[in-house]
């Protein structure tokens, strides 16, 4: 059960960055690079299981993004919980960010879709989330997670962060600080 909670929690992380062809490179640690380790420690109250790992994520042809733009990611684990952050980049335009804020919000639709509770909440210029999967889930596995992110600049940002079931959700609040402190090292 728990590697079916884990690949769940993949196809998840999956969902949030697009389809993932990774590059490894020291390039590709670069969202690695907004996180601090104890802050992550300090928020999640274990200690990372391995050192955080990242990748660049470049777009297919006919994604829905530029051809040849980048986004990053990086993933780590702390005890029973994965952390995931990510970031790319948008024209500062109003119909950039208008993009930026569709991307930052299509994985609650599609979870929404598989019929996931979701439960917003706008703390300052930060959106966060919690996602619930339906009860009728049977044997299939589930994700259980809380989720924050922005628009910075030109960028966008999102920090995840799982839970073993609904009453293990991290609070909002602390998810926040994880991803406001990643958002403020956005290049």
């Amino acid at each position: 059960m728990k590697s079916r909670r884990s690949s769940m929690l993949f196809a998840v992380s999956c969902l949030v960055a697009g389809p993932l062809l990774a590059q490894a490179s020291p390039a590709s640690e670069k969202a690695c690079s907004l996180l601090r380790p104890a802050e992550i420690e300090a928020v999640l109250g274990a200690k990372l299981d391995r050192p955080l790992a990242g990748m660049a994520v470049p777009a297919k042809k006919g994604a829905p993004r530029p051809a040849g733009e980048t986004e990053w990611t990086c993933q780590g684990r702390a005890g029973t919980r994965a952390v995931s952050f990510f970031y790319g980049a948008e024209p500062a335009t109003p119909e950039g960010k208008a993009k930026a804020a569709a991307r930052l919000k299509a994985p609650q639709e599609r979870l929404r879709a598989m019929g996931y509770a979701i439960k917003e909440t706008k703390l300052g210029a930060t959106t966060c989330w919690t996602m619930t999967p339906p009860a009728s889930h049977g044997d299939e596995p589930v994700a259980f997670g809380t989720a924050c992110g922005g628009l910075k600049g030109d960028s966008f940002y999102s920090l995840s962060v799982s839970a073993t079931g609904a009453g293990d959700l991290l609070g909002v609040e602390k998810v926040k600080v994880l991803a406001d402190k990643a958002a403020a090292r956005l290049p």
